[in-house]
């Protein structure tokens, strides 16, 4: 990001993510957030009261974010296979369009005050719930497999998409609807053929 010495809080926690997942939370400092924003450190302060701030606000955002895009997604849908399609292509989507807020909060979490992962992983769990509900009336449905219970169908999905945030690369060969399209089908093909038996 090009320093311009315009400071919004948009654009420093933009760069904080930035920062943290490229260097690690604990190797940024302030004073390097403040040179690649272009101000001076004491500038920072009137946006933050802490670096850890920081963290806690990309944890946060990029956790709302993710859980407004699949409400948003799923909202009056009915089919509950159709619903799982859904979710997971707005899961993606969100994701890479907030790449480094999501691969912070999910490899930074631990660097937070108790009190603030605490907060964080509510927050989590709040949208891991969605998730589960979802899956679950799909379950219930018999469009997806019973033989699994609804926790691990939920843990293996989440495994799936996040570990996107690691591999996939902006302009490389596959669009982010493509990558949620191949996830889906991956998924949704997977857990129907272990409901079969096949190994």
């Amino acid at each position: 990001m090009k320093p311009d010495g315009v400071v919004t809080a948009e654009r420093l926690l933009d760069l904080a993510a930035t920062l943290f997942w490229e260097n690690g939370y604990a190797a940024t400092t302030t004073r390097e957030l403040a040179e690649a924003l272009g101000v001076q450190k004491a500038s920072l302060y009137y946006h933050m009261a802490s670096k850890e701030d920081l963290l806690y606000e990309i944890c946060m955002e990029s956790l709302v974010n993710i859980h407004e895009a699949v409400s948003q997604a799923v909202g009056e849908v009915r089919d509950p296979l159709r619903r799982v399609q859904l979710m997971i292509r707005a899961h993606v989507r969100s994701m890479l369009e907030d790449r480094e807020k999501h691969a912070t909060m999910l490899t930074e979490l631990k660097a937070l005050s108790p009190g603030r992962r605490a907060e964080v992983v509510a927050r989590r769990d709040e949208y891991e719930t969605l998730v589960r509900g979802i899956l679950a009336d799909a379950q219930d449905a018999t469009v997806l497999t019973s033989e699994l219970p609804v926790k691990q169908l939920e843990l293996g999905l989440l495994n799936l998409l996040n570990w996107t945030i690691f591999w996939y690369r902006p302009g490389g060969d596959l669009s982010p609807d493509e990558v949620a399209s191949l996830l889906e089908r991956i998924y949704i093909t997977g857990v129907r053929r272990f409901w079969r038996g096949c190994g």
